[in-house]
């Protein structure tokens, strides 16, 4: 049997595709953790501030400070995992945009100083919803998606119900994570 060009061409169109294919569901497995871990950490800091909210600013301070552990326990975890224990290159990247999103979030309320709650917790939100987005121009359209559904809920509770907004995006948000972690996990 004789292979022409045009059949070994479509043969490694065929192979490149599936390698690709490949490659986003792994991304797809890899990212579900954190968005698994996110959702309910979410809920729970919004629940929070909605139940008590004087105490909204340290309940998500202690809600982040589990969230930045796990996600750091997961970081290193993935590490070892998937590329070895040798390599801590990850570990080093993700305490960097760590350092890097808490500086920009401080100097933008430095300068802009947001006045309510509200503006604070939508600009937060957005600003996730632009790393998702992020995200998945390099690694797969379902967390563009996610930074798309994210965006939209804290946009509409902003305009449409800002007396709610501590109660509707928390529980919308971590829900939307929740379900993106399980939709990504289940990608086929």
């Amino acid at each position: 049997m004789t292979v022409t060009r045009d059949d070994a061409a479509s043969a490694l169109h065929d192979i490149d595709r599936a390698e690709r294919h490949s490659l986003t569901l792994f991304q797809y497995s890899a990212g579900s953790p954190y968005l698994l871990l996110w959702g309910p950490l979410w809920i729970v800091a919004g629940a929070i501030g909605a139940v008590s909210p004087e105490n909204a600013g340290l309940g998500w301070a202690a809600v982040d400070a589990v969230g930045l552990a796990g996600t750091a326990g997961l970081v290193i975890a993935q590490s070892r995992r998937f590329r070895g224990k040798g390599d801590r290159t990850a570990t080093w990247r993700f305490l960097g945009a760590v350092a890097v999103l808490a500086a920009f979030i401080a100097m933008t309320f430095a300068v802009f100083a947001p006045v309510s709650g509200v503006q604070i917790q939508t600009f937060i939100v957005l600003l996730v919803a632009a790393a998702y987005a992020l995200v998945g121009c390099w690694f797969g359209l379902r967390f563009a998606v996610v930074g798309a559904v994210l965006a939209g809920l804290a946009v509409g509770a902003f305009h449409y119900a800002p007396a709610h907004m501590a109660y509707i995006v928390p529980c919308l948000g971590g829900g939307a994570l929740i379900v993106a972690g399980l939709w990504m996990r289940w990608a086929r």
